[in-house]
């Protein structure tokens, strides 16, 4: 189904096609010349960015990020939209399967003021695409800068599995549909010609926004090790305290158990004072403990 047809002042025009039907796809092959199988293609789920070549034009498959995606969202197909780009002499036809708001905002922005060439128009349209990835990577900012405080302020013992593993999820999914992108533009490079500058500019777009995400990524993994280290050392701390309490009550338990044995030869089990001097000499293993534990300064606070 045809929903829109903005016809550009200029030498070229641009037809958006949503939710193209299958009676629709006879039509559209007469009407402007677009093979069956590539429309599918931007209607069944699961294709990744990729450039195909036709006899009559350029055909660019690519992929720009989905705001109504969930948070926990971890797919391509859940935090990304597919658009097809069909590019023929004088003409740019854009086919897509679900409502795509960026695309109406692109519209309504430039309606008075498209590009005069096909390349300038193809270059807003893609240029618009990528730039849809400035929100979730925002987005993934802040969820680090939670992290960090997380860690750093050692409020929360324990981070969630399954928060880590959500936002580097993303964080590998954006990248992969940035690098796609990337790939599948440097594919088409034939259509730019003698307008390479506004492929590089493309280019520079997608590198820009792909180092934000590599620099996420290296931060958080280096958060990370340092969130296992701090655990490490409460573990040590935990190991220390029992290592005192064990080393404390070492000797007593032994001077109870000696003791406490059934023989009638046990030095000072007959006598008046045995049970003054085996509490002194358990009192005084103890203190010995602590005075050496102190001296080796287990007792001191870490800052």
């Amino acid at each position: 189904m045809i929903t829109e047809n903005v016809v550009i002042k200029h030498h070229y025009s641009w037809i958006d096609i949503e939710r193209p039907l299958k009676v629709d796809y006879e039509f559209l092959k007469e009407e402007f010349h677009l093979p069956q199988l590539l429309v599918q293609d931007c209607i069944k789920p699961g294709h990744l960015p990729k450039y195909e070549h036709m006899e009559e034009g350029h055909f660019l498959l690519s992929r720009a990020f989905d705001p109504a995606s969930a948070e926990d969202d971890i797919t391509v197909q859940g935090l990304t939209n597919k658009l097809g780009i069909f590019i023929m002499k004088e003409r740019i036809i854009t086919v897509h399967n679900t409502e795509l708001n960026f695309l109406r905002k692109f519209a309504d922005i430039n309606k008075d003021n498209f590009p005069e060439t096909l390349p300038g128009m193809a270059h807003q349209m893609m240029r618009t695409i990528i730039l849809t990835f400035e929100e979730p990577i925002l987005k993934l900012q802040g969820n680090y800068e939670d992290f960090e405080h997380d860690v750093l302020s050692r409020s929360t013992e324990f981070l969630s599995t399954n928060r880590v593993y959500h936002f580097r999820r993303q964080i590998f999914v954006l990248k992969s549909m940035l690098k796609q992108n990337q790939i599948a533009l440097f594919h088409c490079k034939e259509f730019w010609g003698s307008h390479n500058s506004l492929l590089q500019d493309l280019r520079e777009d997608i590198d820009q926004l792909y180092f934000r995400l590599d620099d996420l990524s290296h931060n958080f993994d280096q958060l990370f090790a340092l969130y296992l280290s701090i655990n490490e050392q409460r573990s040590n701390e935990v190991m220390k305290i029992l290592t005192v309490f064990a080393t404390i009550l070492l000797p007593l338990t032994f001077i109870s158990s000696f003791y406490g044995m059934n023989f009638d030869h046990l030095p000072g089990i007959h006598t008046t004072f045995g049970l003054g001097a085996t509490i002194l000499l358990m009192v005084f293993f103890t203190f010995i403990a602590i005075w050496y534990f102190n001296r080796r300064g287990w007792f001191k606070p870490k800052a």
